[in-house]
């Protein structure tokens, strides 16, 4: 029991606190152990894993074909892929020329032909199955139903168009005018007059005419409404703040996490060993 539950306990908590100390502490021996040893430790495992994840990927897909079960089929190509690998990886470099280390990089080899004329036409294959599923979401996401979701149409429609050369040809104008338009909306939405509605449209339409004269109808002016200038404050300012708030968000999720974890609160990298200690009790 102790084995199984408090040493793993301790051992990711010994390791997690000197990691941590590594990052907010100026102390030599901290930070060689965060930027060397710890880091070969982790190639050292993942190698593990990945070979212990490759056995049982084989192990799975082996007992799906003897069973005969749905689609073992495909099954047959998983494991004839997985063993082309490993024979194209560690067993036939396909090119005496090359040393072996370099054979998963260079031409000519079995490896290298593996990757581009299998691996590669698969993920591109992958990558566009997958624009069908965001073209649905973006369409579903899209779906004015309250004030947010109009934002995301509305700021997703102007980057859209002010990111492709149509975008350069229209006017400022027929932005306000749109804006126009769009205000007669609210307007008749609040008060549920079709005369305010009308002289709202009217005096905007009137506002925007006599501007636009005066102005000479310049294409980019007012540069605010001219839609190449404001995809990309957009872009650069509204995108950049979402996405550092999403980044924190993350980090401080990460950090509670490994807290949790260097805590010993977290266990569920040993629900395994307790399942099967209480098969065994």
């Amino acid at each position: 029991m102790l084995w199984k539950r408090q040493i793993p306990i301790l051992i990711v908590s010994l390791i997690g606190f000197a990691t941590l100390l590594g990052w907010f502490f100026d102390q030599p021996t901290f930070k060689s152990f965060v930027d060397d040893d710890a880091t070969q430790w982790f190639d050292i495992l993942a190698a593990f894993a990945i070979f212990l994840g490759g056995l049982n990927l084989l192990k799975l897909q082996t007992q799906k074909v003897l069973m005969k079960q749905k689609g073992w089929q495909y099954s047959l190509f998983a494991i004839g892929g997985l063993l082309f690998a490993i024979v194209a990886g560690f067993f036939i470099k396909g090119n005496p020329d090359v040393a072996w280390g370099a054979h998963v990089t260079s031409k000519g080899t079995l490896f290298k032909w593996m990757f581009n004329y299998m691996v590669s036409p698969m993920q591109a294959t992958m990558f566009a199955l997958l624009a069908f599923y965001v073209a649905s979401a973006s369409y579903r996401a899209f779906r004015i139903r309250n004030f947010e979701a109009t934002l995301l149409l509305s700021s997703g429609i102007i980057i859209m168009i002010g990111r492709v050369p149509l975008g350069s040809y229209i006017s400022s104008w027929f932005i306000l005018y749109l804006l126009v338009l769009v205000g007669g909306i609210v307007v008749n939405t609040i008060f549920k007059n079709k005369q305010y509605t009308a002289v709202a449209v009217l005096a905007g339409i009137i506002l925007v005419t006599v501007a636009g004269s005066s102005m000479g109808w310049p294409v980019d002016k007012p540069a605010v409404f001219y839609l190449p200038y404001l995809q990309e404050w957009i872009y650069r300012y509204p995108n950049s703040a979402g996405s550092r708030s999403i980044m924190i968000g993350i980090g401080l999720g990460i950090f509670g996490t490994s807290i949790r974890y260097i805590l010993g609160i977290e266990r569920s990298y040993i629900c395994l060993l307790y399942t099967s200690d209480a098969a065994d009790e």
